[in-house]
């Protein structure tokens, strides 16, 4: 299928996690001019390396906090300098912390916040005014299943999540008319280090009544691939989903029990 993103310019957030890094892979492969953006250049640099060498497309390497608004500002004009324009963007952070309620402290939350919630929220407010300039824009914001069902040993990342849904609805409504869609990709357990981290965070805490099979379980019998999440997204960044926006797309093997 092809999906008609050849030409296009594209920026991931939270390029070198796991399913940072198959998106990026995946708009590459795709013809997407991408820029990936994390805080650790040296692992930016290697992933455009292996993203080159196996698609002919490299990748540009842009250093961003998202913690900071300064750095979104450099990121963004870095972009728009060497491409004059942003066509898609993916925000794929993580939530940095995982734990029972209890020892959570105030700065465990304030990293999630900080780090999930308003950093995507100073992307969209960076890029969005290019985008409602050039009347284009596809924006899928990378949430997680925790936004829909809390889990006890996941409260400040889901509660970081389900914001996250949030704002991707309402500006979705705004931005419409702008020929600007918005949507978002709720991944379940997906086979990562941040899965195993919070497996082995479970097996640690087994008062929390969360057990590690809770978290990598899925009626479908296996964890999930990266790879899976970034088909998804590709899909809706093209014109393919050319009606669908403000959605929250479970990629999660079944593993949200609502109707």
């Amino acid at each position: 299928m092809n999906l008609n993103l050849q030409g296009l310019v594209g920026w991931v957030t939270g390029a070198t996690g796991a399913i940072g890094q198959a998106i990026c892979l995946g708009m590459a492969e795709e013809g997407v001019q991408v820029a990936m953006s994390a805080r650790d250049l040296g692992r930016l640099e290697a992933l455009a390396d292996a993203i080159a060498e196996a698609t002919g497309h490299r990748p540009a390497a842009v250093r961003a906090d998202l913690t900071d608004p300064a750095s979104i500002a450099g990121a963004v004009e870095s972009i728009l300098k060497a491409h004059g324009r942003i066509d898609l963007l993916v925000n794929s952070t993580t939530a940095p912390v995982a734990g029972p309620f209890e020892k959570l402290t105030d700065a465990d939350w304030e990293a999630v916040w900080q780090t999930k919630y308003l950093g995507y929220v100073r992307t969209l407010r960076a890029v969005l005014p290019h985008m409602q300039r050039q009347s284009y824009g596809r924006v899928v914001n990378i949430s997680g299943g925790g936004g829909r069902q809390p889990s006890p040993m996941h409260l400040a990342g889901g509660g970081a999540n389900a914001a996250v849904n949030h704002l991707s609805k309402g500006l979705a409504n705004a931005y419409g008319q702008h020929g600007i869609r918005i949507n978002v990709v709720a991944p379940g357990p997906i086979e990562s280090e941040r899965l195993q981290m919070m497996a082995t965070t479970a097996s640690v805490n087994p008062s929390s009544g969360v057990t590690p099979g809770q978290i990598t379980s899925s009626p479908l019998g296996r964890t999930g691939q990266p790879e899976e999440v970034a088909d998804a997204v590709l899909y809706l960044l093209s014109d393919r989903s050319g009606y669908v926006t403000g959605v929250v797309l479970p990629v999660d093997g079944g593993r949200l029990p609502t109707v």
